[in-house]
């Protein structure tokens, strides 16, 4: 008899891969997909961020997490904070002196996805970092640290813009309609590589996304 698992064929997948980043349960899972399944382009992107985050790379990570498509950002959104801590983290151990050196909060808007320098000031003062000013942040050493959880953020760039006046449903429904136009000579292909691997995947797996956000 088939087993059901936790990530789901295509774009399901990918949004299976980037709700746990860094995850090796997670990880092997999608490596044990077929190399078709693999390789489709959303897939990959998430296999991508996945690394990108694992690694500890911020510039890498974030510039991918600015090409996600609403909804495989809406799952990955709430480990955005904690990937902004790491590399501010980073920041702080490779610029930190004992007489301070500053660095343009406009270098870490765009580094981390900020949604302006209200929140690169917001995140920087939350970590014990002094300010130079409006535009500047101050790495001084012994003065980084780490309370509670990470600032969660607004994600407006990284997440809310990108539904361009939407709603969550008319997402959900264009997804359900890619994938049943999509539907062709490669179905019954896929079918039976998952099949060999005694994988079986709920057909209305997009239903099944848009109950888990709603």
């Amino acid at each position: 008899m088939a087993r059901k698992v936790g990530l789901l064929p295509d774009s399901a997948s990918s949004f299976g891969l980037l709700t746990l980043p860094g995850s090796v349960e997670a990880l092997h899972e999608v490596l044990q997909l077929p190399a078709a399944l693999r390789s489709c382009p959303a897939l990959r992107t998430a296999l991508a961020v996945d690394s990108a985050f694992r690694e500890g790379n911020a510039a890498r990570l974030f510039r991918l997490l600015r090409t996600l498509p609403y909804l495989q950002s809406c799952a990955v959104q709430c480990h955005v904070g904690r990937a902004r801590r790491g590399a501010l983290a980073r920041l702080a151990r490779a610029l930190s002196t004992s007489k301070g050196q500053t660095l343009p909060l406009g270098f870490m808007v765009h580094l981390l996805a900020l949604d302006g320098p209200k929140e690169a000031r917001d995140l920087c003062q939350a970590h014990g970092l002094p300010l130079d000013g409006q535009e500047r942040v101050v790495f001084l050493r012994g003065r980084y640290t780490e309370e509670g959880l990470p600032p969660a953020g607004t994600c407006q760039i990284l997440v809310g813009n990108k539904l361009g006046g939407r709603t969550l449903e008319d997402v959900v429904m264009a997804e359900e309609l890619r994938r049943a136009g999509g539907v062709g000579e490669e179905e019954p292909k896929l079918d039976h590589a998952l099949s060999t691997l005694g994988l079986s995947f709920p057909a209305d797996h997009w239903g099944w996304l848009w109950r888990s956000l709603s």
